[in-house]
């Protein structure tokens, strides 16, 4: 039988970027049962977030918002304050491609973490969330240590999110895996934490639980790796993706060429 249940060990999570990603995990992680602040620059889109308003479609988003606005999460332009409250900081700004390489551009990492630095008034873990090359877990290390951040007041973690547009409420909290690529122990342990009410449960025994994969008798599998495993992980996903989507549309290709049925292909 169902039931409602609070979280009896709940985290404060820091939030930094109400784009997409940001988004989707500041109402996720509340709904698990944690005390979130989301961090955005932009003052408009906070004003209009704090009035309940949703820029992004998202199935189940605005419910979400609702349900835990002024409760569970806030929204703020003061990243300093955030910081100073919260136990875990999660990146989740864009990284998107410059020039002709492609190279993910990290300006805007950077320029979080230079703030992040600025603010540490204890141990934090500050979680990479957004799209980043291999190392960057160690690049966001040595910007800290520019700054003059003691090495013990902090751990870098990566945690890559695996989330497609239309179902990205669901796949957070039914996710088949959850990637925690963490360096020492002590942060690997505040993810589990985080994640428990998926991997152990507890969430999906409550009765208003949104309904998917998981279940309190199958729930979600965390991986705990290193953060370069987990950088990988992300990016072979994605290159994974690509190639079924190219290797299907080849075999399509084929398909119309001979009056050959690709559903029937594809099940076959």
């Amino acid at each position: 039988m169902k039931h409602t249940q609070r979280m009896s060990n709940p985290v404060s999570i820091c939030v930094i970027g109400s784009g997409y990603v940001g988004l989707v995990a500041t109402v996720c992680f509340a709904e698990m049962g944690h005390q979130v602040i989301c961090v955005d620059n932009d003052e408009a889109r906070v004003r209009t977030l704090n009035e309940g308003g949703v820029p992004i479609f998202e199935e189940h988003l605005p419910e979400l918002l609702a349900k835990h606005l002024g409760s569970g999460v806030t929204f703020t332009t003061d990243l300093g304050v955030a910081v100073e409250r919260c136990e875990a900081i999660f990146i989740a700004v864009g990284t998107p491609p410059q020039g002709d390489t492609g190279a993910a551009d990290l300006s805007y990492v950077e320029a979080v973490v230079s703030e992040i630095a600025r603010a540490i008034n204890g141990y934090k873990v500050i979680v990479e969330k957004s799209t980043v090359p291999v190392y960057t877990n160690d690049w966001i290390r040595r910007v800290l240590h520019r700054h003059g951040v003691d090495p013990n007041r902090f751990d870098v973690v990566s945690n890559p999110e695996f989330l497609r547009e239309g179902t990205a409420i669901l796949d957070f909290l039914h996710p088949d895996r959850i990637v925690v690529g963490a360096g020492t122990e002590r942060s690997a342990n505040l993810l589990r934490r985080i994640y428990e009410p998926l991997t152990g449960g507890s969430y999906y025994a409550q009765a208003n639980a949104l309904q998917g994969a998981c279940s309190a008798e199958r729930p979600a599998k965390l991986l705990v790796t290193s953060a370069q495993s987990a950088e990988i992980i992300k990016h072979a996903s994605n290159a994974f993706l690509a190639l079924k989507i190219s290797f299907i549309n080849a075999v399509a290709n084929l398909a119309e060429t001979v009056d050959a049925d690709i559903e029937d292909i594809a099940a076959g």
